[in-house]
């Protein structure tokens, strides 16, 4: 006989376990490691507010992982109305002078973040893991229940993708791309 709900205990264990799943697709939306955070602890909210009526440990994954995804685009549409007036003011570098080079900085902020944007969302997520949150690939293996020969295939591969995508470069604008994003 199946029980349907999740007490206190099992939510707190099914949550502990998902974190790092939901953390992975919060990251590979979101732009900063403090927003993810915030959409998994949203999430977490909700799914308290709804842990009596959901049947089984894969109904909750399933519902966390949806949960997670709309809390996350929802927060990129709210970071989107606040920035657009700020967006030409946060890329202006200090140090330039001439409208010609705030404005080809400007492209290439838009370009790298048309780059990103337009990767699949496991190189992001297995990028920014390792990029921006500084993660080695041993910590990512283990957030990602994998080996760490896996991760380094993965990181390879997705570097890859994002180097063919944004052309070629040079040696200074390899870092342009994280540096945006």
């Amino acid at each position: 006989m199946m029980t349907h709900g999740f007490g206190k205990s099992r939510f707190e264990r099914e949550c502990r376990d998902l974190r790092p799943h939901l953390l992975a697709v919060a990251l590979a939306l979101l732009p900063c490691a403090e927003d993810a955070e915030d959409a998994v602890q949203d999430t977490m909210l909700k799914l308290w507010g709804v842990r009596e009526r959901i049947a089984d440990a894969a109904h909750f994954r399933n519902l966390a992982l949806c949960i997670v995804r709309h809390v996350s685009l929802n927060m990129l549409r709210s970071m989107a109305v606040r920035k657009s007036d700020s967006l030409s003011e946060e890329l202006e570098p200090l140090s330039f002078d001439t409208p010609q080079t705030r404005m080809e900085q400007k492209e290439q902020a838009l370009r790298a973040r048309d780059v990103w944007c337009n990767l699949p969302q496991h190189h992001r997520i297995i990028l920014h893991m390792k990029e921006a949150e500084g993660l080695s690939t041993e910590e990512i293996a283990r957030l990602q229940g994998t080996t760490v020969g896996n991760v380094r295939t993965r990181l390879s591969r997705a570097r890859k993708e994002m180097l063919a995508r944004w052309g070629r470069m040079t040696a200074g604008e390899h870092g342009t791309i994280l540096y945006y994003i």
